[in-house]
């Protein structure tokens, strides 16, 4: 039997759109509406009679369990975006989605995020937990009854009921391989790890050393950068990347990428320095555009939120089995490629 999802993809629309057609809420083309029209009436539509049961009243809450927006360049803004878009698509279904922001340079935030959680009544539970060390207590205390979906990144030995997001060794593997078509056999290579602990950056790190140390056999340099630290100790740290002469690759593994491109670019040391990092936030993307920054990995953080709140919906709401992983691809964005790059 179909369902709403089988009919919005040989449609190539959302689900959303479907469930605008079958409930007669507009807002859509007449020729969309026709071939859904004749979508479902060829493969033997029939409405999920749980699903049905939504009209009678019965709200889905699902809690979001982030970084604060503002935070690493506004990029958790991006899956907040996200969450919303599948929000709003998911209306008519009574769906709701409730946030719980935590800094994620305070472990305290985190247990006051977490107290208020498993008080909560949610029925569903989308995490990032960026602090690898703080959520294994968190996830360990989730009841059986409550489902949770974790995105950006996996803790190990923990059993949600899926898992978006991009496999962190290898994007740290694919990084070396984007450096060594960077800079000389010659060159210095420094991987800035920014603070605090967290298992993903842990693994995009050992991917690129590994796959550094067997193509190039090159040494590297490991700066640790501690955000709540003031901006003097920051700029020490980039003078002790970038101070010496001769080429130098630098791999940032999160989305402050633009913090040390900007140090290059204030003290006019573009050329010989090389930088490849993460994510396509708005200061990350024009120091690309500049040049200062040779590329960036993009992680399709929005889509990641969408998808988190897709599948609690498909699971929760319609009973129906999700993928337990959904693997972003690995997208290399550069000057050239990224005003037509869409996440």
């Amino acid at each position: 039997m179909s369902t709403i999802k089988d009919i919005a993809r040989l449609a190539n629309v959302s689900i959303g759109t479907v469930d605008r057609v079958l409930h007669q809420r507009g807002r859509v083309s007449a020729e969309t509406e026709d071939l859904i029209l004749r979508l479902l009436k060829e493969t033997g539509y029939r409405p999920n009679i749980f699903a049905k049961q939504l009209r009678l009243g019965r709200i889905f809450t699902f809690g979001v369990v982030m970084p604060k927006p503002l935070q690493d360049g506004l990029y958790w803004s991006l899956p907040t975006a996200g969450t919303a878009q599948a929000q709003r698509e998911l209306a008519g279904q009574r769906v709701a989605v409730r946030y719980y922001y935590y800094d994620k340079n305070s472990v305290a935030s985190v247990t006051r995020v977490r107290r208020a959680v498993l008080q909560a009544s949610l029925d569903g539970l989308l995490i990032a937990p960026v602090l690898s060390k703080v959520f294994e207590g968190f996830l360990a205390e989730i009841p059986p009854s409550l489902p949770y979906v974790l995105f950006d990144s996996i803790i190990p030995q923990s059993e949600p009921l899926a898992y978006i997001g991009q496999d962190a060794y290898q994007s740290g593997v694919l990084s070396a391989r984007l450096m060594s078509l960077l800079i000389p056999r010659s060159a210095r290579i420094a991987v800035l790890r920014v603070l605090p602990e967290d298992y993903h950056i842990d693994e995009r790190v050992r991917g690129f050393v590994d796959a550094f140390g067997r193509k190039m056999g090159s040494d590297i340099d490991i700066f640790e950068i501690d955000p709540n630290r003031e901006e003097k100790a920051r700029s020490r740290t980039f003078a002790g990347v970038v101070g010496r002469s001769g080429p130098v690759g630098v791999f940032v593994t999160n989305s402050s990428t633009h913090q040390i491109a900007g140090y290059v670019k204030a003290r006019d040391l573009g050329g010989r320095i090389r930088i490849v990092g993460y994510d396509l936030v708005e200061k990350n993307a024009r120091h690309l555009r500049e040049g200062g920054i040779d590329f960036l990995i993009s992680q399709r953080p929005e889509r990641q939120g969408y998808l988190g709140i897709q599948t609690l919906y498909r699971h929760v709401v319609l009973r129906e089995p999700v993928e337990p992983t959904i693997m972003m691809p690995l997208d290399i964005v550069t000057r050239e490629n990224i005003d037509q790059y869409r996440d």
